[in-house]
Parts: structure tokens; sequence; C-alpha cells
């Protein structure tokens, strides 16, 4: 990243500071962005952690926070471990996940807005967000179908894993696999993914249903169901 953008911009001593620019954007962007994200799966965890156990839902208690951080951790740890693995490479398995998860991220934060200015009675600023929420959620959708049922391999989980699968039968090694162990291994993420992508799926498909039953009795609502900040009494 700092040749490429010395290249563009040179100078006396920039060089130094594009390689200065990327260890902060490691450190700002990708390091902060896990650490958050864990601390948004170990909450995510103990919620219903707690209703099987009522201790394990308590966030102040450390052996709790321990179990659930580690069981978060060991998760995106897999993924990180199947990028260095996998004969086809961490990123061309990884990308496409990593995608439909962006969207569909910014798809349920619009729709959150939406719902908002519903509950606020601010209906006629509802377009401004509806909008892009309708677009990102035809993407995300469009793109979780594509990456289940297309018939190109390239494009297709589940029409890569069969054709792996059946190469497999027939004891064929096809590349960039290098022996039958990884023909195993490239079948068996195909269709990890294929499992995620309906879970990511699933999840815009429950937030839009909840975010519009709840925008729906907000609609009908006489007054504001919701506040942007609590009353003070003055």
């Amino acid at each position: 990243m700092a040749q490429i953008l010395h290249q563009v911009v040179a100078g006396e001593g920039m060089l130094a500071l594009w390689y200065h620019y990327a260890i902060l954007f490691e450190a700002l962007f990708i390091l902060t962005t896990v650490d958050a994200g864990t601390r948004v799966g170990r909450f995510l965890i103990q919620d219903p952690a707690g209703m099987a156990w009522a201790p394990l839902g308590r966030t102040d208690w450390w052996l709790g926070n321990v179990l659930a951080t580690g069981l978060c951790v060991s998760a995106w740890g897999y993924f990180l471990y199947q990028g260095v693995v996998d004969p086809l490479g961490g990123i061309n398995t990884l990308w496409p996940l990593f995608g439909i998860a962006h969207q569909m991220l910014a798809a349920i934060a619009l729709s959150f807005a939406c719902v908002c200015l519903v509950k606020i009675k601010r209906e006629r600023y509802l377009w401004i967000p509806l909008l892009p929420t309708v677009w990102l959620i035809i993407c995300t959708m469009t793109a979780g179908w594509q990456k289940l049922f297309h018939e190109d391999v390239r494009i297709g989980f589940l029409s890569h894993a069969r054709l792996f699968s059946d190469a497999l039968a027939a004891e064929r090694v096809l590349a960039p696999a290098r022996s039958l162990a990884d023909m195993e291994r490239v079948v068996r993420y195909d269709y990890v993914n294929a499992g995620l992508t309906v879970v990511l799926m699933s999840l815009v498909v429950a937030m839009v249903f909840f975010g519009m039953r709840a925008a729906i009795k907000g609609w009908h609502a006489r007054s504001a169901t919701t506040m942007e900040t609590v009353r003070v009494a003055i």
C-alpha cells in the first residue's frame, strides 16, 4: 500500500509517511473492527445462553464473559484457519461472504433508520433512507441467491461443491487442489460457506419482517412512540 501511494504522491519523506498511514489503517480499522465485532458477538452469545442458565447472561460475571468471548474468537478464528489451509485461498472463499455481510449490515442499519422515522412521526422523510434500504436488500438477497444456486462453478457454492464432489468420487484431483484430502477440504468449506450464506440471508429477512411490523404499528399510532432523546421536564 505504501509503495502504491508513493507512486501517486511522491516526495521527500513521503514513503515513510505512507508506511505510517498503512500501519494506522491496520491498527485503527482492522484490529478495532475485530475487537468491536468480538464484543458484539459475546453479547449475542450471552443473551440466548442466559435464557438457558441465568448466570451466563450476566455481563458482570467474569467466567461467563470469558466463555462467551472464547466461543466468539473460536468462531472467527476458524475462518482464519480456513483461509490458511483452503487450497483455493482464503480470499476466494471468504470475500463473497464479507461482501454479503457488509451490505447486510448496511441494510439492517437503514431499516432501523426507517423504523425510527416512522415511530417519531417523521414519515415525510421516510423516502430518504427507504430508497437505499430497498436497493441494498435487493442486492444482498440477489447476491446471496446467486452464491447459493448459480450454475456457474465460479459463482455458486453448491455447484462448485458438486463439481469437486463428483471429481472426488472418481478419485480425480482438480486444480488447485493437490490431493484427495484437499478435494475434501474444498467441498467441506463450500458447504460451510453456503450454510453461512443462508444464515445471513435469513437475518436480513427477519430484520425486514420485524422492522415492517414495528413500522406499521408506529404508523397507526396517534403520536410518536419513541423519542430521539429522553423528555426532560423544565
